[in-house]
């Protein structure tokens, strides 16, 4: 591994040359790669273009997440600043191959061009999809491993994706609202115990002294409950929609843009203001912080599958979809 590492810093250390020029560039498309652009561009989609377009982008990007996180956790390697001559232009607690930047944003932008199939949407996913990968190695957050191996998983995810996502929607369908309620939480509770479990199989390994100021928060599982939650909030809230608040996508621009508005100031109130709320009670490492973070990131999730669109309706910024 060190040679790799060796290789990665030299070519990072040339990057960085082109600091602080490009520094604002980078930064932007590493956002494009983080859970808040996420949070604005996929509930975009489930409200105001594709319903099931939006839920499956949202159950791929839950998915490889997890993967991603599990394998951080399982390999406990560091980021390139965190053994030296690099400069940390982006500080990150969480270990670092693979990239979940990259893993992810291929996952969920291959996921829609592969729906989308047009071409100039294909050419637009390549180019952000490389230069957030750059961006990564430009910003001193990983090594080229990292972001090769992210892009590996990300596709190995969206290629089980896309051929399983049919079937399992049929059997999802046939089942009672509660069967599938009951299925997303056994589900979700699946995701905490990967994380436990990971965390079990390095306890006896210890990480050098050396990453001890940047790796002190690393081992946490706390993201194993943030995606559980979101899992279960995600499969439990679609399936409600589906029975009480089925909507139409459709409509007029502006009635389109307010709908998207009232939602996502939904979204906003429950992410950020839970997380004020809950971190006064608690901190994260604790049961009850994981708790909470499950609970925060369910309602998020509910929230956006059921909930927003159920006041749509109410309010007469959506039409109810014939059953």
């Amino acid at each position: 591994m060190e040679p790799l590492q060796q290789f990665g810093i030299s070519l990072i250390q040339a990057l960085q040359t082109l600091s602080p020029s490009l520094d604002g560039l980078m930064k932007f498309f590493t956002f494009l790669g983080r859970i808040e652009f996420y949070l604005l561009i996929i509930p975009f989609v489930y409200w105001t273009i594709d319903k099931r377009l939006g839920m499956r982008t949202l159950l791929v990007l839950i998915f490889i997440d997890t993967a991603g996180m599990a394998f951080k956790l399982l390999f406990h390697q560091p980021r390139p600043y965190w053994i030296g001559g690099i400069k940390p232009l982006a500080e990150e607690s969480s270990y670092g191959i693979p990239s979940t930047h990259a893993s992810d944003s291929l996952a969920v932008g291959g996921y829609l061009a592969y729906r989308v199939k047009r071409t100039w949407f294909w050419i637009v996913t390549v180019v952000v999809l490389f230069f957030i990968g750059l961006s990564r190695l430009f910003l001193g957050a990983h090594f080229p491993h990292d972001v090769l191996f992210g892009w590996l998983i990300g596709a190995i995810v969206l290629w089980g994706f896309m051929r399983s996502a049919d079937r399992v929607a049929t059997w999802a369908k046939s089942k009672t609202l509660s069967t599938q309620i009951a299925v997303g939480f056994v589900i979700s509770i699946a995701i905490i115990l990967i994380g436990f479990l990971i965390r079990l199989l390095i306890s006896g390994i210890s990480d050098p002294a050396s990453w001890s100021n940047y790796a002190s928060e690393a081992r946490t599982i706390s993201p194993f409950f943030t995606l559980s939650g979101a899992l279960f909030g995600s499969v439990a809230g679609y399936a409600m929609m589906r029975q009480y608040a089925r909507f139409q996508t459709s409509g007029k621009l502006g009635t389109r843009v307010l709908r998207y508005l009232v939602g996502i100031i939904g979204v906003v109130l429950i992410y950020f203001g839970l997380d004020v709320v809950f971190g006064l009670l608690t901190t994260d490492e604790t049961a009850l912080g994981y708790a909470l973070r499950y609970i925060r990131y369910a309602a998020a999730t509910c929230w956006m599958t059921w909930a927003a669109p159920f006041v749509f309706l109410k309010i007469k910024l959506a039409e109810a979809e014939a059953r």
